[in-house]
């Protein structure tokens, strides 16, 4: 046993000095202004949005882009609440706001990925840039992710926030930072192993020569994943950290919501033992570290110093990343989140496996 946890303790806490590095390699690129703007289409999914969506439309409205080279797209996914209601008074309003119906389930693609494709395909804008519909963004985002992806023609990785006080919201807000921020740590070397589907921007013609989502129409999650690993071995990528570029988005109510949302993302990590081998082995070293972490705990003493090591390696990640992305962390919250990895990890990744998670359909 003492063997097996100092091997996977070394591997992964490897992996987190490689993370550390990683986060120190970022430029933040002010906007720089153009009359060569590129024409943009914000495209959304959303169902059942009615709490949020008039907030982020208004968030849409008050953009400080050029109104003739933008539009909104909102893909009204079979919802029944005033979604409809709310985009048609949208659209009535606004010209540059539209929004598309779907009506019936696809029989050939799971609905969000079938959502934000109608969407793509009805833009009239190269340059897609993409959120949820629960997110609120600020007036630049448009120009911030969109100048990005017009400058280098990358896929432009944006930051979200978990918003809140409470100490559960708080909690959330470290769990999302910590895995943008070892997400971030490999985009300094220039290895994008995921981002959020709340901030995302890249061209319709990349997607269109990834052929879409059609490799993953199958996959229930994980479209925000696919999207950063495909887009970037075709043309490259970018860790946004321009502060005009980060999203907000409320926290999950309840603590089963948190833990289905943690398992219906770990489910997608199976598929990249061959897609993307580092990151696979870089999710496995922390599985079987937490994991032997906790036999120890139960059985053993040698966890006392692997456990102040990951501590301390981790809290770094956390530390730099909320500098990167302006979010401060409390201590305290930050001391119960690292004390609960050794439970939450392997459990979350078990159930993953075996995709024992609920989802929208």
């Amino acid at each position: 046993m003492s063997i097996l946890l100092i091997f996977s303790a070394v591997l992964y806490l490897t992996f987190v000095l490689f993370i550390i590095v990683g986060l120190f390699q970022h430029n933040e690129h002010p906007i720089e202004t153009s009359e060569d703007a590129p024409f943009v289409s914000v495209v959304i999914a959303a169902r059942n949005e009615e709490k949020n969506l008039p907030d982020l439309i208004q968030d849409l409205i008050n953009q400080e882009y050029p109104l003739d080279k933008l539009e909104v797209i909102i893909v009204n996914d079979r919802s029944t609440d005033l979604t409809q209601k709310i985009l048609s008074d949208a659209s009535d309003n606004f010209a540059f706001i539209n929004h598309i119906q779907i009506e019936e389930k696809s029989d050939e693609m799971t609905p969000k990925k079938h959502a934000l494709t109608m969407g793509i395909k009805g833009a009239k804008g190269d340059v897609i840039v993409s959120t949820d519909a629960d997110c609120r963004v600020g007036k630049f985002w448009v120009s911030s992710m969109a100048y990005r992806v017009m400058k280098n023609d990358i896929i432009s990785i944006g930051y979200s926030k978990v918003a809140g006080k409470s100490f559960f919201e708080q909690y959330q807000m470290v769990d999302f930072l910590g895995i943008i921020s070892a997400n971030a740590g490999a985009g300094g070397w220039g290895k994008f192993w995921s981002g959020t589907g709340q901030n995302l921007a890249y061209t319709k013609t990349n997607f269109e020569s990834i052929d879409g989502f059609n490799p993953v129409k199958d996959r229930p999650s994980g479209d925000d994943m696919y999207l950063v690993q495909s887009i970037s071995k075709l043309t490259g990528g970018e860790i946004n950290i321009d502060p005009n570029s980060f999203v907000t988005t409320d926290a999950l109510v309840t603590i089963a919501d948190f833990l289905n949302q943690r398992v219906r993302w770990s489910s997608n990590s199976k598929v990249n033992s061959q897609q993307n081998p580092l990151f696979f082995v870089f999710l496995l070293s922390a599985f079987l570290c937490n994991l032997f972490l906790l036999i120890s705990f139960l059985f053993g003493k040698e966890w006392v110093f692997i456990f102040s090591m990951k501590f301390i390696l981790e809290g770094l990640v956390i530390y730099l990343g909320g500098r990167l992305f302006e979010t401060k962390i409390n201590p305290a919250v930050y001391s119960l989140w690292a004390f609960v990895q050794p439970f939450y990890i392997p459990i979350i990744g078990l159930l993953g496996v075996q995709n024992r998670f609920t989802w929208k359909t």
